[in-house]
């Protein structure tokens, strides 16, 4: 292709896209949303109190530290629960499909009570099923799975997995003990890989708190934790999961890794090589590189973009890691630190053909999420 060609093929602003997928859209769900959904005994367990806030969290989940709004005035809409804030939404970030991801519930591996766990997921589901999914306006959901029970999340995807609008699973990653290389959640990796749905992986930064590690307990600060925590806690999930052979034992599962940035990840794929070699004995169940096993079934989503001022930085992080292929766009709208749909493409134009960059804005999305 001569330079001129190329030029014009150049991706030059959201409107040259051919197709936007968001693959973290955060709902900010409530009690009065959920406990509807709460079946017997658990809803007279929590139902004591109405009003819009978030009452249960409080009295489900343990104490999780320093965490910041949830939004701070940069999103038009505080909250996310109707079809109207989905198209306020919809509207600011001009994505054409979106997979929403929950808020309150991404702290539902830090439940001290497995069955209400549970019970809580399935709650969640119905009111997603009922309330937000609408695959006629592009909304699309995660069935959420509470990892204390996994024989029990594998049932809850035995029964989602032909819902219309329900493309992949969500494990509430920060908070699950043991991590996920173990045998434990075998099961649930057999009912995604039978269902044909990827598992989303997504990090709640004050449940990290509460488990892991301990070093993070004695921050005084939210910054630190939230600066630190999403990161590292992917990182420690993955590692137990290539090293136990997840992904050799799944070869047809795939696993979508959330709001972390991009900057740990070509990293983490080199310490992972380097230390295999010196070390397989420890890892018999690998047949080929730590990394190759990442390029080959896992994604990465794209919020929040560090480095947005340093082009030069963002473009070889992304080819460090093979992006155009791995990397999907996401927004986390309407958090805090959301990024906007052109904050990625502003980099990326002047580096990445338009191949690949409809590539992460949705091409790969549409591969690995079962959009019909």
């Amino acid at each position: 292709m001569s330079s001129t060609t190329q030029q014009a093929d150049r991706i030059r602003s959201i409107d040259d896209l051919e197709v936007i997928v968001d693959t973290d859209f955060h709902l900010t769900e409530r009690q009065e949303d959920i406990f509807p959904y709460l079946e017997s005994p658990f809803d007279e367990m929590l139902n004591t109190q109405g009003g819009d806030d978030y009452g249960y969290l409080g009295r489900v989940y343990p104490a999780h530290g320093m965490v910041y709004s949830v939004t701070m005035g940069k999103a038009d809409s505080e909250t996310v629960r109707t079809a109207d804030d989905i198209q306020k939404g919809k509207d600011l970030i001009e994505w054409d499909k979106a997979i929403a991801t929950p808020t309150q519930n991404l702290y539902l591996g830090a439940v001290h009570h497995d069955d209400l766990a549970a019970a809580l997921a399935t709650a969640y589901n119905n009111w997603l099923l009922d309330e937000v999914i609408d695959t006629d306006n592009g909304v699309y959901g995660a069935a959420i799975v509470a990892p204390q029970k996994p024989v029990e999340a594998a049932e809850e995807v035995d029964r989602r997995a032909d819902e219309d609008g329900i493309v992949a699973v969500m494990i509430p990653s920060g908070s699950v003990d043991p991590t996920l290389g173990n045998e434990r959640y075998y099961p649930l990796y057999e009912a995604c890989e039978r269902a044909g749905l990827p598992i989303k992986m997504h990090n709640a930064g004050g449940t990290m708190m509460t488990r892991f590690p301990s070093t993070w307990k004695s921050m005084n600060r939210a910054l630190p934790v939230h600066a630190t925590s999403h990161n590292m806690m992917h990182q420690t999930n993955l590692a137990d999961m290539i090293t136990q052979g997840v992904p050799e034992r799944f070869p047809d599962l795939e696993f979508v890794i959330q709001e972390a940035g991009l900057g740990w990840y070509p990293y983490f794929m080199r310490r992972m090589d380097h230390d295999y070699m010196g070390a397989k004995w420890d890892a018999p169940m690998l047949e080929k590189l730590p990394s190759e096993y990442l390029k080959d079934q896992f994604y990465l989503t794209s919020q929040p973009v560090e480095g947005a001022d340093d082009p030069q930085y963002l473009n070889q992080i992304t080819r460090l890691f093979e992006g155009e292929d791995n990397l999907m766009f996401s927004s986390d709208y309407p958090h805090f630190d959301f990024d906007n749909t052109d904050e990625l493409l502003k980099i990326l134009r002047s580096e990445f053909s338009s191949e690949e960059i409809q590539n992460i804005y949705g091409k790969t999305a549409e591969r690995v999420y079962d959009f019909d």
